[in-house]
């Protein structure tokens, strides 16, 4: 792992995860940010066999929060956040107050009423990879999930 001057903060992250940052000019966008601590993930995500690396980011000109995800293997990136809808968690992450890695094999997703909007219960969802927490520390948070194909958002709590 190197320190990472050039990007931003000092955050220490794989060579890899810097190089192919640069490599797709992500580096001009978007910097390293470690809002909360860890400030960074290592995990399998998408199942491969290969450690994965989730770095918290800010967008340089909007400010916004969020997370970039970088597969190892293949390296491909995925962005949450800083300037990008995903899921309940909008286009910034800047609620995020708690993050890990979140390895059970079942989550509980919460069920919403499409006309009301209320809560009507929670589904169970099977995991066969990890996938990452996160919540605000209140009442809400979600899992960041590789389904096989693309991420998803598994929402838990209100």
């Amino acid at each position: 792992m190197i320190t990472n001057s050039i990007i931003g903060q000092d955050v220490k992250c794989p060579d890899w995860f810097l190089k192919t940052m640069i490599k797709y000019g992500l580096n001009k966008k978007y910097e390293l940010f470690p809002f909360i601590k860890p400030g960074l993930l290592l995990s399998d995500f998408n199942g491969d066999k290969s450690i994965d690396c989730a770095a918290l980011i800010i967008e340089k000109e909007t400010k916004k929060k969020g997370i970039l995800i970088i597969h190892s293997k293949i390296f491909k990136y995925y962005i949450f956040g800083a300037g990008k809808n995903f899921g309940n968690g909008s286009d910034n992450f800047g609620w995020l107050k708690m993050w890990k890695v979140y390895n059970n094999k079942t989550a509980y997703e919460t069920q919403f009423d499409k006309e009301t909007g209320d809560i009507i219960g929670s589904k169970v969802i099977n995991l066969i990879r990890p996938a990452i927490g996160v919540e605000d520390m209140k009442i809400a948070g979600g899992l960041i999930y590789w389904d096989g194909r693309k991420y998803i958002w598994i929402h838990q709590g209100e």
